[in-house]
């Protein structure tokens, strides 16, 4: 078993058309017969200069859809209108993540699936970061944030900084560093499995964005990166009942996997 066989397992369910969004130099495996399109901040050239450790090839996609994805979400699709949504190490990265829920629930025809996959803090360069609270997140989609701002930046610019390789570890980071850090992109927030249902609950019960669960990515699965976690999930509508008699959504496994 190699380390893409959740994602197959995941893309075999796949149908129609969909998007990936924000695909970097490795695409998401899709199976044959399914049409996906690219949506990206960055032209390949520009990807490539951004990070030059790749190589000189190192595979970036062309966009058929370039924006940016904190000031633009999805708005160049129209509601409704795909069959699949694929976010792979993505949301991670974004200002706004509950206003991309939200943007990706519109997209999505009834039925429509979502491949959401996340990577898990405690087995990252992120190790030793805080978790990113629900409240902070909330704030963000409240003042429709559409930015990074440059704390975020520089709170993960010395979160991840090393100590004992010729780098101090209280050095200022400079204006210089936050823009690079700005077009390259960051973890803006971090989480683990658990940390992030907390996100999912308040999208489902507090914002209408309300998804079924056909499959899960465990923390550590074999056959994963073993650094991530995620869902394939197929949107639903609103259930009936009042907010107060709704069972509490299944997003993960026994919380005895908690860390």
């Amino acid at each position: 078993m190699d380390n893409l066989d959740v994602r197959r397992r995941f893309s075999n369910r796949l149908f129609g058309h969909g998007v990936e969004i924000g695909p970097g130099h490795v695409p998401f495996p899709v199976p044959p017969g399914v049409a996906v399109r690219y949506v990206d901040r960055w032209e390949p050239s520009e990807n490539g200069a951004l990070f030059p450790e790749l190589g000189e090839s190192p595979g970036f996609p062309e966009p058929d859809i370039v924006s940016n994805l904190d000031e633009d979400r999805l708005g160049g699709l129209a509601d409704e209108s795909q069959d699949f949504v694929i976010a792979s190490h993505v949301i991670e990265h974004l200002a706004n993540p509950l206003a991309m829920l939200v943007d990706i629930y519109r997209v999505l025809r009834p039925d429509g699936l979502l491949i959401l996959l996340v990577p898990d803090r405690h087995v990252t360069f992120d190790r030793d970061r805080s978790p990113t609270s629900l409240a902070h997140l909330v704030d963000e989609y409240e003042r429709d944030v559409r930015a990074v701002d440059d704390a975020h930046i520089t709170e993960f610019v010395l979160a991840i900084r090393t100590v004992g390789e010729g780098e101090p570890e209280n050095r200022e980071v400079t204006a210089e560093e936050i823009d690079a850090h700005r077009r390259r992109s960051v973890h803006v927030h971090v989480w683990n499995v658990f940390e992030f249902t907390a996100l999912l609950d308040h999208a489902a019960t507090k914002l209408g964005v309300h998804w079924e669960v056909l499959d899960t990515m465990k923390p550590g699965e074999e056959g994963t990166h073993g650094n991530e976690f995620g869902w394939l999930l197929a949107r639903r509508p609103p259930p009936i009942p009042p907010a107060s008699e709704r069972k509490r959504h299944r997003w993960a496994w026994s919380r005895s996997r908690s860390r």
